[in-house]
């Protein structure tokens, strides 16, 4: 098998071990007291590649804010979504997503719905 390299062809062999790829959808509301920070999606020990859509529905907070982490270490940069709208995104090499309610008294709910399309390698060995 010969491989292309940019726009020229290259005379070695580029062979790679066939992966075996599962796609999910999950789609559910979230509701966090306000002034709070909570985990709304978790993949424990599995990098991920996803895309989907993070919804603020309502609350007494003008945005939310929505990080993505790799167990503790941030991946990319936060995502603040209005209350009434929502963010479409694609991200990578993350294992969980929180939502951060930046004001508000604790007695209170903020809610909103995650969409998410999880797509992780399976081991074929």
């Amino acid at each position: 098998m010969s491989c292309c390299c940019s726009s020229f062809c290259c005379s070695y062999s580029c062979e790679k071990e066939p992966s075996t790829f599962v796609m999910d959808r999950i789609c559910t509301g979230w509701s966090v007291p306000e002034a709070n920070s909570q985990d709304v999606y978790v993949s424990p020990n599995v990098k991920i590649f996803a895309s989907g859509f993070l919804a603020y529905d309502e609350g007494n907070s003008d945005f939310v804010i929505f990080k993505f982490f790799n167990n503790n270490i941030q991946v990319g940069n936060s995502l603040t979504v209005y209350e009434g709208s929502s963010v479409g995104f694609t991200s990578n090499n993350f294992t969980r997503i929180e939502v951060t309610i930046p004001i508000g008294n604790p007695g209170n709910i903020s809610s909103g719905q995650i969409c998410i399309t999880p797509r992780y390698e399976i081991d074929s060995n």
